[in-house]
């Protein structure tokens, strides 16, 4: 099976999207199809043999055109935002308010010269035709697609347009010149021209996340060939290529630092504003911008392989994707068109056949129902949120993977986290050093000589003294005599005497008492014993890291359930529980263990959110709803995930939340509002609420109300690119 990517042209509603869908789905070897309306692409999962040429002929066969995506960064230049469709909506506008003019001066009182109604007539339709050029693609499309029996939204406007046109030359001919609906024609076609226009105009801002990622890369790179340096486009960098980065300049590939240093700010790719040291060793990503210093790294990746272009990748297929609560809508708006057609041919039928109006009357209730009726509210009502929402969590180092995931992470009703690198550091670290009361040695002198001891071995613990005392820059004394019992402690001298370093069992084997030191608390202790007398201990903890105690408080507000899985011991893990307030932990653990008790916490009820960042947390990952990767953690775990957190940072999760539960909220909005709209507005301009209320609805204000529909839809999802995770 592949997956391929297309772009689609001349789709203008949900019904153009429903029927490419309908069309493609039916190929041999296609099995799953998706078009997005909002972005204008085409997703699909077919075998070997299926083609991408096979693909866009069948699209073509269905009147619209296909082009197969290669480069994931290629997008559709949306014509209804363009320069010459604005040219023309102005030129229809123009010509359909003189028109309006030129039919209404008699009824208004309007100045207007004294011509005969027979000549007034033509000089409406001399004013119509610059109209119906400008709207041209509704015709072409709206017959094409009504020919191959797949109407769309363009197929509404041309039938309820073209019906009144012909019905006004059918009137000149009969004689009536005073009666025409030249002028209703052209305003239908300029306010809908208006409303596309606005609506590719906020789309196009709907996904300005993807557009300013893909303007991160420089179009040239300075190449270093013989410590001489050449200017290359990037398309041409390798990996092993040498590259200088000066002040001001964006890194035009991954890599690692070799010379120099810089101050690299990495906000559009982790959301994190502070700018970041980088040294010599340091890994630097394409896109991020260089503030201060210059250096030349090696490129380790390119192209399609670099972090910026695996991030868009991941956002336009999350924006492509089909959340289930698109599809009741969805399956709507596949027959949404037809039920309108045959709504407005009923609507004819009943006033003129059985209620006996005049066929005027009868085609103005028939043309308002095809003009007010809106499938694009429908459409767009998921997919434009989508779009804003995640690219919205991109800008802020939250990259959700799908719409599916998306909605999953909304209805979280418990979050899990792993302990380790999740809610601590990842690493012990020095937490304290108790000294013996009238002690001989200061805390400096006796973390020199544990780390004297230390030094040579790779146990996490004795790393974590080795290094506080290097960040202290203190002297070591010199040993001799050394001896380890690994797992235990060590034995040397120092200055002659026995200097001994280990855990409880150790000290108790060379029968040194510790009766005063108090074991409690979730800290390893290392005991140092110098000249078989107990001098001190060290405290070693794998510190919670900053941001943690916020982020648990930031979820319990959200009314979440906190829960703790961890491999280390009860005693530490109740500790940091106590600390966080964290409402249930599981210790002494094992990977398939993390799973089970997932398991076990979703057929109680909950919708689980699993956060973590190692390979044992992937079966966990997994079996969540949601499954939630720190940024900094392994490939493995990245890909079992849903989310990814690119900062690192605990705070993200509730934000990630916080997020998916804003767009979850307004694509509920957006799809109740178009359900609303159709379903109050259909009836109204059929004429429903004439015998009881006296309500009736110009077919003028039905295509400004339509107009509007699609463009408050597109506007209610905009109000994502406002949200702050901060309020939490």
């Amino acid at each position: 099976m592949k997956k391929m990517n297309f772009l689609i042209f001349g789709m203008h509603c949900a019904s153009c999207a429903a029927s490419v869908e309908r069309a493609v789905r039916k190929m041999d070897g296609v099995t799953k199809v998706y078009v997005n309306l909002a972005t204008k692409i085409m997703t699909l999962t077919a075998e070997e043999s299926v083609t991408p040429a096979g693909i866009i002929e069948c699209v073509k066969d269905n009147g619209f055109n296909a082009q197969l995506i290669e480069d994931r960064r290629q997008t559709q230049e949306d014509e209804e935002a363009g320069g010459r469709y604005f040219l023309r909506f102005l030129a229809a506008l123009i010509f359909s308010m003189l028109l309006f003019y030129a039919a209404m001066s008699g009824m208004l009182r309007l100045p207007y010269p004294p011509i005969p109604p027979l000549a007034n007539a033509f000089i409406q339709i001399a004013l119509l035709i610059p109209v119906l050029l400008a709207g041209y693609t509704f015709y072409l499309y709206g017959f094409k697609t009504l020919a191959k029996l797949s109407p769309n939204m363009d197929s509404l406007i041309a039938l309820g347009t073209t019906s009144a046109i012909l019905y006004s030359i059918y009137l000149m001919i009969k004689g009536d010149c005073e009666n025409l609906y030249f002028d209703t024609a052209g305003m239908i076609v300029a306010l809908i021209m208006l409303g596309k226009f606005l609506e590719a105009r906020s789309r196009g801002k709907a996904s300005g996340a993807i557009a300013e990622l893909m303007k991160l890369s420089p179009e040239t790179a300075c190449l270093m060939v013989d410590d001489r340096e050449a200017l290359i486009p990037v398309s041409e960098l390798k990996p092993g290529d040498r590259v200088r980065v000066r002040p001001g300049e964006r890194v035009p590939a991954d890599g690692v630092i070799e010379e120099g240093s810089g101050t690299i700010d990495e906000s559009m790719l982790t959301g994190e504003s502070m700018p970041v040291e980088k040294i010599s060793g340091s890994s630097v990503t394409g896109g991020s911008m260089n503030k201060n210093g210059s250096f030349i790294f090696r490129v380790t990746h390119t192209g399609e392989d670099t972090v910026i272009s695996k991030i868009i990748a991941m956002v336009q297929d999350a924006q492509s994707s089909r959340p289930p609560i698109a599809r009741l809508a969805d399956t709507i708006s596949g027959f949404f068109v037809w039920g309108v057609i045959l709504i407005a041919a009923g609507t004819f039928s009943i006033w003129y056949f059985a209620v006996g109006e005049t066929f005027a009357h009868a085609l103005s209730f028939a043309l308002a129902v095809l003009v007010i009726a809106c499938p694009c509210a429908l459409g767009l009502a998921t997919p434009i949120a989508l779009i804003v929402g995640i690219g919205r969590g991109a800008k802020l180092g939250i990259l959700i993977k799908s719409g599916k995931a998306l909605e999953s992470a909304g209805k979280t009703t418990t979050v899990v986290l792993d302990k380790t690198g999740t809610i601590t550091e990842g690493r012990p670290d020095l937490s304290g050093i108790q000294l013996v009361p009238n002690g001989r040695f200061t805390e400096s002198q006796l973390l020199a000589m544990a780390a004297a001891a230390e030094k040579g071995s790779e146990h996490p613990l004795a790393d974590a003294v080795v290094r506080a005392a290097q960040e202290r820059k203190l002297t070591l004394p010199e040993i001799t005599d050394f001896k380890a019992l690994p797992g235990h402690g060590v034995f040397c001298r120092i200055g002659g005497r026995e200097f001994i370093l280990g855990n409880l069992s150790f000290m108790q084997t060379h029968k040194i008492g510790v009766g005063m030191v108090d074991t409690t608390g979730s800290d390893s202790i290392i005991f140092a014993a110098y000249d078989r007398n107990l001098i001190g201990v060290i405290r070693i903890a794998d510190s919670i890291k900053p941001s943690t105690a916020k982020a648990t408080g930031a979820l319990h507000r959200l009314g979440l359930k906190v829960v703790m899985l961890t491999g280390d011991h009860k005693e530490v893990a109740a500790s940091i529980a106590r600390t966080l307030g964290i409402d249930e932990y599981y210790a002494e653990l094992l990977p398939d263990a993390k799973a089970e008790i997932i398991r076990n916490l979703q057929q109680k009820g909950e919708r689980v959110a699993m956060v973590g960042d190692g390979i044992n947390d992937a079966p966990a990952l997994a079996q969540a709803d949601t499954g939630i990767a720190i940024g900094s953690g392994t490939d493995i775990a990245m890909e079992s995930a849903d989310i990814i957190l690119m900062q690192s940072d605990l705070a993200e999760v509730p934000a990630a939340i916080a997020l998916s539960r804003a767009t979850m909220r307004i694509i509920r909005e957006n799809l109740f509002w178009a359900f609303i709209y159709n379903v109050v507005c259909i009836p109204l301009a059929a004429g429903v609420f004439v015998s009881f209320l006296g309500w009736t609805l110009n077919p003028i204000f039905g295509a400004l109300a339509m107009a509007c529909s699609s463009v408050s839809v597109v506007l209610n999802a905009l109000r994502l690119r406002s949200f702050r995770p901060d309020g939490i």
